[in-house]
């Protein structure tokens, strides 16, 4: 017997039923504990409480004993499952075949699955201070979606489906996968998915519960933060990666599934941004319980979108059974929300306040809130247009000048309120703020006259950057009042400096997406080798080219000569792969600009056609990108519990039953 156990033949057959029988016990305990999280909530039980909480553990721990096996089937080249032969094959390097991990749709939805295990066990664990119902029915949530995803693996996309024979080699990754960013973009953006679902659970749970303090605003913005740093970072990922790989001189498209990426982030940044203002003064409630539940609803959607194909698109998966149960949890999920919000709506409306005054803090955060979500409405109708035509016989399809029209006033207002909204007081601006206002509008008035002597006539442009300039000055502006006044004060409210440091690296970022998208400069030529050609006063010269053969495909290179450097743009064709090509950009980097070069054919007399761009400031964008993580790093590092002062702030505590 111990000698069977050792066949090969065997050895598969045991790690593809382990692996499903993991899925399979997860959904089981997922299912337990859903149930009884809420039947516990409901009678305050804390010993049952903690069963079910230990349940969760338990389905997220079957689920990393289900990651742990794909894993190693992966890393063992078993083609027995048809994941691994479908996206893997034995000439991949060993990184990427890790990579596969996350690579397709099945192993792509356990790893989503694995990470909501995770934080959501960590969430539980930190929710002790919230009372039990609340701790209680935010597990329940937190379970029912995992049993969801658990369902989804377990019975309809299960990543250990079993081959009949098994194949020598498998199919292995797309071409356009196998590169470095496949190893940090995708494991990044789909954590920052799987995150929304923490904040959704707990504000859900304090509506249930009826519980509107600042506790759960508390414990749910560390994890939204989480979630939003996540999001931030896998979208600049995400830019970067399209920008060196995809080769049309860009690096944002709005294509449908960078739409739903985008659309939970800004719903996210205004969350965040009005959760203040219930900590500070006990308003805009439903604001903040609305924004959390939509964040995690445009997720739902977006995972809709890019696993049901219904929606063209480079990124999406090929159309699969998984849609339509997407599509169902989706409905659950927005008639539990709206169910929700409308029975507590009474209680949000009960706190006896004035109304906002439009010149102040608070209402600032009301327009940033208005503002953000008329962005996400933009954005949203422009993804579901197709859809939505569809159905109605004439498919249509928006181009990127809908949302340059639509959303960049919206954003242009955005940049004018991080100017402002800063310097306004809490519950109504006096003159002291007009003349704070000085500072912004000096530094705007400076950078235009800086752009119009430079020669810059883009209307676009004289609005955006002069305003970026201002919404810069004010944080600067705020950085030296407390280096004048009071240094330490920097430490002690290091959330507030931290997130002024965020906003300029925000703001870096855009003033490098409006150098680069308005300043673009292209040229298409076709060139001899010795001959030159210039383009924004960049000069570069075809040297001439060669063929390589590499161990899984052939690469032609081409060489051209920028001052003291050669560049070598070039295309890699993959016959193993039915011949599938994919281009291999050129980039250098000036204090000012990117050359980028892109081989677009070649012919057998030697000559060869290239699409030259130079974009200006593109660096600025991944310069503005690490800023902002460093200011949420930096703002929020070694905060401690702040229980006492959330007693001390505690504003009605219980909505209305």
């Amino acid at each position: 017997m111990p000698l069977a156990l050792l066949d090969p033949a065997l050895h598969i057959v045991i790690l593809g039923y382990l692996g499903a029988g993991a899925l399979l016990a997860g959904l089981v305990l997922g299912g337990f504990s859903t149930l009884l999280s809420f039947w516990a909530g409901a009678r305050e039980s804390p010993v049952f409480i903690q069963v079910a909480r230990r349940a969760f553990y338990a389905a997220a721990g079957m689920t990393a004993l289900a990651s742990v096996l794909l894993e190693t089937a992966l890393l063992t080249h078993d083609f027995s499952l048809a994941y691994v032969a479908e996206h893997t094959d034995l000439s991949t390097p060993i990184a990427l075949v890790a990579a596969g991990f996350y690579g397709g749709q099945e192993g792509s939805l356990l790893y989503w699955t694995l990470i909501l295990g995770v934080l959501g066990s960590a969430s539980l664990l930190a929710s002790a201070r919230l009372g039990e119902r609340v701790a209680a029915y935010a597990a329940g949530i937190l379970a029912a979606t995992l049993t969801f995803f658990l369902f989804v693996l377990a019975v309809v996309a299960s990543p250990f489906e079993l081959l009949s024979v098994t194949p020598p080699d498998g199919l292995g990754l797309n071409p356009i996968l196998r590169d470095g960013g496949m190893l940090i973009h995708p494991p990044v953006i789909l954590a920052g998915f799987a995150s929304f679902a923490v904040p959704f659970a707990f504000a859900c749970a304090a509506l249930m519960a009826g519980r509107a303090d600042v506790s759960w605003i508390r414990h749910t913005r560390r994890f939204a933060l989480l979630a939003w740093s996540l999001q931030t970072t896998g979208l600049l990922l995400g830019m970067w990666w399209a920008y060196h790989v995809l080769g049309w001189g860009g690096y944002w498209g709005w294509d449908p599934v960078e739409n739903v990426a985008l659309m939970p982030w800004l719903a996210t940044t205004a969350y965040l941004h009005s959760a203040q203002v219930q900590e500070k003064r006990g308003r805009m409630r439903g604001w903040n319980f609305g924004l959390v539940i939509l964040a995690f609803l445009l997720v739902v959607f977006g995972t809709f979108i890019v696993r049901s194909g219904v929606v063209p698109s480079v990124h999406t998966f090929a159309i699969s059974a998984i849609g339509p149960w997407f599509l169902g949890f989706l409905g659950v999920c927005i008639a539990f929300s709206a169910a929700l919000l409308a029975f507590r709506a009474g209680g949000f409306a009960s706190a006896t306040h004035p109304p906002v005054t439009p010149v102040s803090r608070e209402g600032a955060f009301v327009l940033q809130n208005l503002l953000l979500i008329g962005v996400v409405a933009v954005v949203l109708w422009g993804t579901v247009l197709p859809l939505i035509s569809g159905l109605f016989g004439s498919e249509r399809v928006v181009s990127t000048s809908y949302y340059e029209r639509a959303a960049a006033p919206l954003l242009a207002a955005i940049l004018a309120l991080m100017a402002a909204g800063p310097l306004l007081p809490w519950r109504r601006a006096g003159r002291p703020t007009l003349r704070a206002l000085r500072w912004p509008v000096a530094g705007a008035a400076i950078v235009v006259i800086g752009l119009a002597a430079a020669g810059v006539r883009s209307l676009p442009a004289l609005i955006a950057v002069p305003l970026a300039a201002a919404a810069a000055t004010t944080m600067l502006t705020e950085y030296g009042r407390a280096l004048l006044k009071r240094p330490e004060i920097l430490v002690r409210k290091r959330r507030r400096y931290g997130a002024y440091l965020a906003h300029l690296g925000l703001l870096v970022a855009a003033v490098g997406i409006a150098a680069s998208q308005l300043g673009q400069q292209e040229k298409d030529v076709t060139l001899a080798p010795g001959q030159a050609v210039t383009v924004a006063g960049y000069t570069l010269t075809y040297t001439g080219s060669e063929q390589r053969q590499l161990a899984d495909h052939t690469e032609f290179i081409t060489a051209m000569r920028f001052g003291a450097q050669t560049l070598e743009p070039s295309r890699a064709t993959y016959s193993g792969l039915g011949g599938q090509a994919l281009t291999h950009v050129a980039i250098t980097t000036t204090p000012f600009a990117d050359v980028y070069v892109v081989l677009a054919s070649t012919s057998e007399n030697g000559s060869a056609s290239f699409r030259v761009f130079v974009n200006p400031l593109v660096t600025w964008i991944w310069a503005g990108g690490a800023v902002i993580i460093l200011g949420v790093v930096l703002g929020n590092a070694g905060e401690g519990s702040l229980a006492a002062e959330l007693a001390r702030r505690r504003i009605p505590i219980t909505l209305p039953a």
